[in-house]
Formats: structure tokens, C-alpha cells, sequence
């Protein structure tokens, strides 16, 4: 995949990045698609692989809320919840979705990262043509800090990626973590540097409520996104085959787990 290089003397180097690390800002960032969507206010999102049924459903009251707003997400995109969130930027116009993968750019494409996202039964969906149209058309933005040619998702790599995307953000929503997990430990790396992050008030959700990650509802994260500096979309005519959230007080219809009780271990 062809791709352009940036390094901190560049002048559209992420400038978050720089304030918030410095000199331990990466020495060469790697990227494909529209750079610009990095200065739009941004929310990544990182989630531990298992997640109680109703700490998801928590997180999606969340996002009944969220999608209303002008954002940038981002992230890895590998965990359930993270795909739930991923499926989310599709089909409205005010929200625009950043890749990062922890491969190199000659390794990764954006059919190699998707083909990934959207294994049986998820291949069904939807929103798998909508995300393959929105790369075709130059509309998806992918990012990697790892040498180009590695193609192997090395861990390394994958915690210096989710940090990377914190720092680049505005936010983190950490939709669920739990105790002696690495989502745990860098909601204490995001805290310890004053990232704003942010949870669902669920009781599931103790472990980052007791670090003192902010603990939100369907009626308040509006509020505190837009505290951070987060603006409402305006009015806009929904997309044909919008699907994943079907209005403000209707639950969506879906085919995946998102409603199971009891944890998921994927």
C-alpha cells in the first residue's frame, strides 16, 4: 500500500503528540488516507477482550449519546466492544473513523485490516461494503508507528499503538476493564499524564471507577464531551441504509452478541 512518512519536523506532525510526549514523540509516524481527520476533535477507544453483557449494553446507552457529536474515533479495533464502536462511525456524517494498526504499511492495507474486522458473521453486515466504499474512495484514515515491513501484530507494538492513540486524542473511552488487565494499566498511563478519559457509571465498571476514571451516563457524557470541546452535529439527513443505531429511544437491531449476559471471552 503506498503511504507517507512524517517525523516531528514535519508540519503536519500531530501536534497533541508533541505536547503531550515531547521528545518521546514517535521519530517517524506512517500513514494512508485523509491526515486531516487527526485535527478533529478525536475519541479513542480501547476496551479489555471480555466484557460482561451488561457493562456493553452500558457502554451502548453511551453511544446513543455520543454519535450525536462532531468525532474522530480511534483506535485498533480488535475487541467486541471496539468493533461495536467501529460499526458505529458508519452511516452518519459527523463521524469520521481512524485505523491504527500495530503491522507496517507494507504489510497492511485496508482490505487486509478489514477483511480482519468483520470475520463470519460479522462478514454479513452492512457496514463491511460501506467501510470497503469509504477506502476505495479515499475516505478512511489509517495510521502505524511499527516498521514497514512488519507484519506481524508483535505486542510490543500493539501497547505502544493504544498508547499512541490515546495521546492523540481528545478523549479515551474505556468501555470496560477489570483488575491485572493491560486496559487497566493504561487507564492509570492515560490518567497519570491527564488524558481526559471516561467509563459507563455500570458497577462492572469498579475497578476504573476506583482509579478515578470518570463514571458517565446516557444524559451526562453530552455534557462532558462537550466540556472537552466536543460540538454537536448539526442537522442532517440520515444515510439510506443507516442500521446500527435506529433512533434515540429505540434499541438497535443487530445480529451480534451485544446483549448476552454474563461475560464474553473472545
Amino acid at each position: 500500500m503506498e503511504y507517507e512518512i512524517l517525523t516531528p519536523s514535519d508540519q503536519n506532525y500531530p501536534k497533541r503528540l508533541l505536547q503531550r510526549l515531547g521528545k518521546d514523540s514517535p521519530g517517524q509516524m506512517f500513514y494512508c488516507g485523509p491526515l486531516g481527520f487527526l485535527n478533529r476533535f478525536t475519541m479513542a477507544v480501547i476496551s479489555a477482550d471480555s466484557i460482561s453483557g451488561l457493562a456493553m449494553m452500558a457502554a451502548n446507552q453511551l453511544l446513543f449519546t455520543i454519535r450525536e457529536y462532531d468525532i474522530n474515533l480511534i483506535g485498533g479495533w480488535h475487541s467486541v466492544m471496539e468493533t461495536e464502536i467501529f460499526r458505529l462511525g458508519l452511516f452518519r456524517k459527523n463521524l469520521t473513523v481512524t485505523l491504527f494498526t500495530a503491522k507496517g504499511l507494507e504489510r497492511e492495507t485496508f482490505e487486509s485490516f478489514l477483511e480482519t474486522r468483520f470475520y463470519p458473521p460479522l462478514h454479513e453486515f452492512p457496514e463491511r461494503q460501506e467501510y470497503f466504499r469509504r477506502a476505495k474512495e479515499g475516505n478512511l484514515l489509517m495510521l502505524s508507528v511499527s516498521p514497514p515491513k512488519e507484519g506481524k501484530m508483535k505486542r510490543p507494538n500493539i501497547i505502544n499503538r493504544n498508547w499512541l492513540a490515546c495521546a492523540l486524542s481528545d478523549v479515551v473511552f474505556v468501555p470496560f476493564a477489570e483488575k491485572a488487565t493491560k486496559t487497566l494499566s493504561l487507564a492509570k498511563q492515560i490518567l497519570a499524564v491527564r488524558i481526559p478519559v471516561f467509563t459507563s457509571d455500570h458497577e462492572d465498571n469498579e475497578a476504573l471507577h476506583r482509579l478515578g476514571v470518570a463514571g458517565l451516563s446516557r444524559k451526562s457524557v453530552g455534557g462532558y464531551l462537550e466540556n472537552l470541546g466536543a460540538n454537536r452535529a448539526t442537522p442532517f439527513k440520515e444515510e439510506q441504509n443507516q442500521v446500527v443505531l435506529n433512533g434515540p429511544n429505540v434499541e438497535p437491531e443487530d445480529k451480534s452478541p451485544r446483549f448476552l449476559q454474563g461475560k464474553l471471552n473472545f
